[in-house]
Order: C-alpha cells, then sequence, then structure tokens
C-alpha cells in the first residue's frame, strides 16, 4: 500500500511539474542570436525595458552607456540594465562577432530581499539604478550563452522556448558568480533625483512630456534637474526623452500594425513629420525605413 507520504510528495512534484511548464512556456526572451558587425557599424543610442547581453567573441566594439565609452574585447562580456541609453560603434578594422541577448527582467524579480542579498546579479535587476556591469566571461558561461541563442533559432523542435527560459535561471546564477569572482567594472545612477525623473519619463512617454512636468514631477526647479540629470545620466533630459520614444516606436514597428502617423500620436509628436525627424535623428533611419527593415535587432 502506498503510504500518504508519498502519494503527497507525488502530488507536489506533479503540480510543481505543471507551474513550471506555464511558468516556462511564458517567452521571457525577447532575442537571442550571434551577430557578426562590419567595420564603420554605428547603431545610435537607445534604451529599452528588457535586459541586453552582449559577449564578444571575436573583434572589439564599443558601447556607450549613458554617454561613458567601453570598449568590450574578445573574452569580456557586457550587461546592460533596462532603460539605459546606450549605442553601438566597430571602430576598428576588424569584424566584430559577438552574442547578443535581450530578455525581460520582470520574471526574475524576486520579493524576497535575502534572495536579492544572496543572488547579486539579481540585486543588480532590482536595485533601480544598475546600468551595467563589465567583465571576463569563462567557457562555462560562454556555454550557457550559446544554448540559448541555439533553442531561440530552433523552432523546429519541441519545448525550445521552455529551455530557453530554463537556461535563463542558470545564467542568472553564473552571473552572480562571476560577477563575484573576477575584476569588474559597474557603473549606477547613483542621485534619487536623476532615477526619479528616469522612471516618471518611463512612465510617461506615451504623454507630450517636456522637461518642465519632469521637474515639477520632481520637486524641483528645471535649472537644477538639467544640472542634476547631466552629471549623473551624462546626457541631457530631452535627450532622455526622444530617445525612450524613439525606442518605444521602434517596439510599435516591429510588433504591431498601427501606421507612423498612429505611432507619432501615441507617443505625444505634435505631428507625423516631427517625429520622423526625431526617429532618424536617434536612429539613423528613418520610422519608414525602419519599417521596411522590419527588425527586432536592438
Amino acid at each position: 500500500m502506498i503510504s500518504c507520504r508519498i502519494l503527497s510528495g507525488v502530488f507536489a512534484v506533479k503540480g510543481a511539474v505543471e507551474f513550471l511548464y506555464h511558468e516556462l512556456e511564458q517567452n521571457m526572451i525577447y532575442n537571442a542570436f550571434q551577430r557578426t558587425l562590419k567595420p564603420g557599424y554605428f547603431f545610435g543610442p537607445h534604451c529599452h525595458k528588457n535586459i541586453e547581453i552582449c559577449l564578444m567573441k571575436e573583434g572589439e566594439c564599443d558601447i556607450t552607456v549613458n554617454g561613458e565609452v567601453i570598449t568590450v574585447h574578445k573574452g569580456e562580456l557586457m550587461v546592460i540594465f533596462s532603460h539605459m541609453i546606450h549605442s553601438f560603434h566597430v571602430k576598428s578594422d576588424q569584424t566584430a562577432v559577438f552574442l547578443q541577448i535581450h530578455f525581460s527582467p520582470e520574471s526574475l524579480i524576486a520579493t524576497d530581499p535575502k534572495v536579492n542579498e544572496n543572488i547579486k546579479f539579481l540585486h543588480y535587476l532590482t536595485d533601480a539604478h544598475s546600468a551595467y556591469t563589465f567583465h571576463s566571461f569563462t567557457d562555462q558561461l560562454l556555454s550557457c550563452v550559446e544554448r540559448i541563442c541555439e533553442e531561440m533559432n530552433n523552432e523546429a523542435e519541441m519545448h525550445h522556448v521552455s529551455l530557453a527560459n530554463i537556461y535563463i535561471y542558470e545564467l542568472l546564477f553564473l552571473l552572480s558568480r562571476e560577477i563575484e569572482q573576477s575584476a569588474r567594472k559597474m557603473f549606477s545612477v547613483n542621485n534619487p533625483i536623476a532615477i526619479r525623473a528616469i522612471h516618471f519619463i518611463n512612465q510617461n512617454m506615451e504623454s507630450n512630456i517636456a522637461l518642465e512636468d519632469v521637474a515639477q514631477n520632481c520637486n524641483i526647479t528645471t535649472r537644477y534637474l538639467s544640472k542634476i540629470f547631466k552629471k549623473y545620466v551624462n546626457i541631457t533630459v530631452k535627450d532622455y526623452i526622444c530617445i525612450a520614444k524613439v525606442d518605444k516606436a521602434m517596439n510599435y514597428i516591429c510588433n504591431t500594425e498601427f501606421s507612423i502617423t498612429e505611432i507619432s500620436s501615441k507617443l505625444g509628436f505634435s505631428s507625423a513629420q516631427y517625429f520622423s525627424t526625431v526617429f532618424k535623428k536617434y536612429s539613423g533611419v528613418t520610422p519608414k525605413e525602419f519599417k521596411t527593415l522590419r527588425t527586432k535587432d536592438i
């Protein structure tokens, strides 16, 4: 006769498997693939909610985060956190080859402070002002990132999304361990006014917000906000608003059927023509050109 303890254990495992299955079927990875960038490649300033990982396999690439330029060489890895302004530029005459992943941080954010404290990378996800980490990577971490890219581009096989999501959890622990063990560089936005301003902009980018609106929300003058923001974020408030709106527009173009005029209106631009001007200034192409590309390569 099977004991109650065994039966309860069986049902517990069954419930855990069902929960895990439903959780992992929700794709937390926006994209994951190997990129090959030719000398001279440039992708202008942009930002997004996703966490971005760039693992350099060959060559080098300058990645600018909030105005600071970091040259990522072969064997090095950069993690860029949510809403950080960044751009890519291959200045050398050698082709840059790296693995790139964009994934959502929302399902990784734990509510237990002890968990955040013990898992370093998770702590960076939840402290609201981490900008990036930069360090060398091990073969084990490389293997994990390669498996994520392989599964995300292997739609012919069953459960490829679930497997890729499992590997993201593995990546979480590997990054935490490597951050603790290796020399690393960490940049943070350490001013509460700048952080509050960034959050206000991100939450209201579909409105026609201006410097005055952000300053009023922070209970300070526009002059003082401009000084603080430039010092701690390395760009102006106006630039940040425009870049955030352009990035939101890119997501609309990639993932909806909205017209350029509709997107312009939704993001609070005075006209579609002005929207196109701003879009080209920060991305290098017009919204129509970007729509033709229909890319998720951000």
